[in-house]
């Protein structure tokens, strides 16, 4: 299974953000704007075009993910390794660890888990907390303590459990990382200066 999680990883880490904004308007989407390497960044600094195509792009990595973790023998695999691809999101190492928030991912994988439901349950538990907290990354990491529970309490398969927590995981660590880097710096997570 080893080669199923680290072939995720690389899908994850392929640079959607990076490689559209150098394309449509030839800046790195790491000095612009919140200084993060996702959709919402690209949208607003550089075009409505190439958001749209990262996040396409983003999405897309977290369903093939899913995807390459059926050919794995391992029943479980297909639900590891949406959270491989977050992971290589959130930290590719073609650009030296400096990635997105895992959200869209999150999402490409739970499509191809069909697992609708639990995404739109989440999204709602992030709305929630958005609303409680007035702060992006501090309401992503309260939804990923709170969905994982929310999803416990209807009692789902354990491979529905697998993915909830381990990709909820995932995206919680780069939020981390995220608030520690603004008390820190005093702005946006991103790439440091200099």
């Amino acid at each position: 299974m080893f080669w199923v999680l680290s072939l995720a990883y690389f899908i994850g880490s392929v640079p959607n953000s990076f490689l559209f904004t150098r394309l449509f308007d030839g800046r790195d989407i790491r000095d612009l704007g919140s200084k993060n390497a996702g959709a919402t960044n690209v949208t607003l600094n550089v075009g409505w075009l190439p958001g749209m195509l990262t996040l396409l792009g983003d999405v897309g990595k977290g369903y093939l993910a899913a995807v390459v973790g059926g050919l794995s023998s391992t029943p479980l695999a297909p639900y590891l390794t949406p959270a491989f691809a977050i992971a290589g999101h959130n930290w590719p190492v073609w650009l030296r660890f400096r990635g997105g928030g895992g959200l869209a991912t999150f999402i490409g994988g739970g499509l191809a888990l069909s697992q609708f439901p639990m995404i739109v349950l989440g999204m709602a538990i992030w709305g929630i907390s958005y609303l409680i907290c007035r702060d992006h990354d501090r309401s992503a990491v309260l939804a990923c303590l709170l969905l994982p529970l929310a999803v416990l309490a209807a009692r789902p398969s354990f491979q529905t459990l697998t993915f909830t927590l381990t990709s909820s995981l995932a995206v919680a660590l780069k939020r981390l990382q995220c608030i520690k880097e603004k008390v820190r710096l005093g702005r946006s997570c991103g790439k440091p200066r200099g």
